[in-house]
């Protein structure tokens, strides 16, 4: 009896490390992203260094259309501010990093700014990808950091990028990075849009799938 016993205490705590392990692999495969994506960052306000900042993007998964929902509740009825709040908590499905090997720019911190928000759509041969984050895109989340007081009442990063497909198969095409905005809900295309931005975005070129 005894022995029947030790066995199936064995027993159990095998299944239980199995589980484990098919939890945690579970769990890493979440995190691989699905989408990888480099671009060029030309910035109106630093012209001269430009040409070297590179961007890149990383997207494990799309939001799903419930958790858009709950964002689209919160802006309707709290606004941007509310948007924000509800962004924090929201998992990181995601980053954009301004990649320092590229220069990235003056004062701008090379540290994975996270995504919590994403959307694909494909129409006609058109691919857009749409991200949304609550922290200031190479910024952090400091205000003061990105362009002073003009963005405190900008709570929201964005990002859009439009690519198409080249003879190669390949997508490739442009986008823009807003360091601080607010946005709108646009029902004809189900999606975030930009409502207002206090300073120049970030034009993205040479924008690649990896």
């Amino acid at each position: 009896m005894e022995l029947r016993s030790t066995q199936l205490k064995i027993a159990g705590l095998v299944l239980m490390v199995a589980v484990g392990l098919a939890i945690a692999s579970t769990a890493g495969a979440a995190d691989d992203p699905i989408v990888k994506v480099k671009a060029r960052a030309l910035s109106t306000m630093n012209i001269e260094r430009a040409a070297a900042d590179l961007i890149d993007i990383e997207i494990s998964r799309w939001s799903s259309a419930e958790e858009r929902e709950r964002l689209v509740k919160a802006l309707e009825s709290g606004g941007n501010a509310a948007l924000a709040d509800l962004l924090k908590d929201q998992p990181e499905i995601g980053a954009v990093s301004f990649d320092p090997r590229g220069g990235g720019g003056p004062g701008r911190d090379p540290r994975p700014t996270p995504i919590r928000y994403s959307r694909e759509v494909i129409t006609d041969g058109l691919r857009e990808i749409t991200l949304v984050t609550n922290n200031y895109i190479g910024y952090g989340n400091d205000p003061q950091a990105a362009d002073g007081a003009k963005l405190a009442n900008f709570p929201i990063s964005f990002v859009l990028l439009k690519l198409r497909q080249d003879d190669d198969g390949k997508w490739r095409g442009v986008g823009r990075l807003f360091v601080g905005a607010k946005l709108r809900y646009d029902v004809g295309v189900s999606n975030f849009v930009i409502d207002e931005f206090p300073i120049d975005p970030v034009y993205l070129k040479d924008v690649k799938i990896k």
